[in-house]
């Protein structure tokens, strides 16, 4: 199976050259009529036919490679140049063939190489002008020079036209790549336009709505109430929760800060005590960091719900490669990884983080803390 690469080559080849295959087959065809009409030399018409089974088998591979030349283009120049010539001694009109071939020689072969085959297919006709028309050698000589030096400016306008054939499909394939990261981009920014709205929609209705029911609670109710206790506190998890929620869709905390300071605002907003720890500096990429604060807040949110922690370490460390890697670790109850436990949380970091080649690990065991680590590379 070829490559993309080469698909569109082949793709640009037949924009420029649409009818190339119907043209080559009609100058054939014009030739053998030529031929069968005039003095019909039976070899001479199955010479032609075999540069068409040659075309077939090498030169129309040879024509729409991206790179010339190749060694079905040389295989088929040294078939044509055979059987060209002796077709042409046994049947002059074979010249007419030369319309197709020449063209057709400057499309596989680098233009020196097309020159000095084209000068072989001319060496038929001279022979045969000089042995049987008797004509006086420096008629045929500039016959055959303006011959030649005509079939040469056709080809170099091929070549020429082919190298600019080339260059556009490494324009349009660059083009292709770039509307795919712009719809990429475009898609990324939807999504957060999206969940920036949800945060806010959140924020005015549930997390509003729940404060409120703390606040009538502790003004209407008994605090010795074990119901009115246990509404309050069913309350306030719910809000915790739902501001979690919030942090969480909301956009990542990198508005005119880096990386590390970003990461010290979640720590700093966090229920529990966190510990902060940067090793190493350079430069990140703005979506490494915004994916590295999105793990972060993913992590830091599973920590809350699940781990029943009393401190959590977070600690960045800018590795060789170069590469950065965080990691959040709790002393909280643990889980074993192998038993699963990936919600919808964990697997978009996942997949978010595996979009710019990283990793992420879950390393823990019951009753030991659990330790988030991801990876992600620097470069680009």
């Amino acid at each position: 199976m070829g490559s993309p690469v080469d698909a569109r080559a082949e793709n640009a080849w037949l924009r420029s050259y649409p009818f190339w295959d119907a043209y080559f087959a009609i100058v054939l065809i014009a030739t053998i009529i030529t031929i069968v009409v005039d003095d019909g030399a039976p070899v001479a018409v199955l010479l032609l036919l075999l540069i068409t089974v040659s075309y077939a088998l090498w030169g129309r591979r040879a024509v729409r490679a991206p790179v010339a030349p190749t060694k079905e283009g040389w295989w088929h120049a040294a078939a044509t140049i055979v059987l060209f010539t002796v077709a042409d001694l046994l049947a002059p009109q074979s010249a007419v063939a030369l319309s197709a071939l020449i063209p057709m020689t400057f499309m596989a072969l680098r233009r020196a190489r097309a020159v000095a085959v084209t000068v072989a297919m001319f060496a038929g006709p001279a022979i045969q002008l000089m042995t049987e028309n008797g004509s006086h050698p420096l008629l045929i000589g500039v016959a055959i020079v303006v011959g030649l030096s005509a079939s040469t400016l056709l080809g170099v306008f091929i070549d020429r036209l082919g190298r600019q054939n080339t260059e556009r499909a490494r324009l349009i394939a660059e083009l292709d790549r770039t509307r795919e990261e712009l719809a990429e981009v475009s898609k990324e920014a939807g999504m957060l336009a999206e969940r920036e709205r949800l945060a806010g929609d959140i924020h005015d209705t549930l997390a509003q709505g729940f404060a409120s029911i703390v606040m009538l609670l502790q003004a209407a109710g008994d605090g010795h109430d074990p119901y009115v206790r246990r509404a309050m506190e069913t309350a306030r998890e719910n809000l915790s929760e739902t501001r979690a929620l919030i942090a969480a869709l909301a956009p990542p905390a990198l508005e005119g800060a880096s990386l590390e300071e970003a990461l010290g605002r979640l720590a700093k907003g966090f229920e529990l005590p966190v510990e902060v720890s940067v090793a190493g500096a350079t430069d990140v990429p703005a979506l490494v960091a915004e994916t590295l604060v999105r793990a972060a807040q993913e992590g830091l949110a599973n920590v809350r719900k699940h781990a029943r922690a009393r401190s959590v370490r977070l600690a960045l460390e800018h590795v060789p490669g170069p590469a950065v890697r965080m990691s959040i670790a709790d002393d909280g109850c643990g889980f074993a990884p192998s038993a699963g436990g990936d919600g919808y949380g964990l697997r978009a970091m996942r997949n978010r983080v595996a979009r710019l080649g990283g990793t992420v690990r879950i390393i823990g065991s019951p009753g030991q803390g659990t330790t988030l680590a991801v990876e992600l590379p620097c470069s680009g």
